[in-house]
């Protein structure tokens, strides 16, 4: 189903507006708590909310996952948590938000080449060309049009981390696909629940040979707007927002507007007073574009392979 409701672009819209600024929000909470300890707390603490949410939406029965997904679920929850999200914090640490922002959005063209290769095939030209589009506008934003910045360090580190993390979410997004019989609420909420002991257990880790650091109360309450953000909008209302956007629009209209979500920290940047080389903004469109390209391109290619109705005569079936 596609359409243009304006109840579902509205939830649309609010959906995006949490998604876009959470590298900005996540840097100030990176540079303030311990972000192997954040990571494992953080997705905890979604975990139990989204089952109080999935109780009442789905039944109690809904917390009990299929003895059989249970390998499958703390996979995802590792790569969501552990994966996505601790790497995520570490990369924004070191680099701007709105170049974590502008990488994180690979997902659509990073599962299109993992597709083509596991069907051992090549990917077709419009995955190409978009990756390539992809590719070279995220060069020309982490470098800011200065080739020398690639092996410059700091920064480009960060890079890399996020798009460690990137592919961390691409191998989510692939295997969630084959999880059936789970809402989209349910699956977040197993993942979750099932992947927090992951990234407790390494932070109690890492803080045994002391490179993690447990938070104290402290941390917390002198940025607890930002961490009731990541917690509660991030975590459990943008999934519903989501959800609800995707029934009303369509998940192919959704996925569509859901590529501008890098202007948003692009746009909180400039609004204080951050200056963007042309190269950046160029960058950027040529991320934006490549994406949109991309996501019209399958689009078209759904709406050729779907089956057609069959036409009915009087009488028969």
């Amino acid at each position: 189903m596609t359409s243009y409701s304006p109840r579902g672009l509205f939830w649309l819209a609010i959906t995006i507006l949490i998604w876009g600024a959470y590298m900005p929000v996540g840097k100030v909470v990176s540079a303030s708590v311990d972000v192997y300890w954040i990571t494992g707390i953080r997705y905890c603490f979604s975990g139990c909310l989204l089952a109080l949410i999935l109780a009442w939406v789905e039944g109690p029965w809904a917390l009990i996952p299929a003895r059989r997904d249970l390998t499958t679920l703390i996979l995802l929850g590792a790569l969501g948590s552990v994966g996505f999200g601790l790497f995520s914090y570490l990369g924004v640490r070191l680099t701007r938000p709105e170049h974590a922002a502008a990488i994180s959005v690979l997902t659509p063209i990073n599962v299109a080449i993992f597709r083509a290769l596991q069907a051992r095939a090549l990917p077709r030209r419009g995955v190409v060309l978009a990756a390539l589009g992809v590719t070279t506008g995220a060069i020309l934003v982490v470098t800011r049009g200065n080739p020398s910045a690639l092996v410059s360090g700091g920064s480009m580190i960060g890079n890399l981390l996020v798009l460690i993390s990137s592919f961390c979410w691409t191998f989510y997004t692939i295997k969630a696909q084959s999880m059936t019989g789970y809402s989209a609420l349910r699956l977040t909420m197993l993942s979750c629940a099932l992947g927090s002991p992951v990234g407790l257990a390494l932070a109690a880790i890492l803080t045994a040979f002391g490179i993690a650091h447990p938070p104290a109360l402290a941390d917390f309450a002198r940025i607890w707007p930002q961490i009731l953000y990541l917690f509660v909008a991030v975590s459990a209302v943008s999934i519903i927002t989501w959800n609800i956007a995707v029934r009303a629009v369509g998940a192919q209209t959704a996925t569509l507007v859901s590529t501008f979500t890098p202007v948003i920290p692009f746009a909180w940047a400039w609004w204080n007073g951050q200056i963007f080389t042309a190269a950046e903004i160029v960058g950027v469109l040529m991320i934006i574009g490549a994406i949109l390209a991309h996501n019209l391109n399958e689009r078209r290619r759904a709406l050729t392979v779907a089956p057609k109705p069959e036409l009915r005569t009087a009488g028969g079936r």
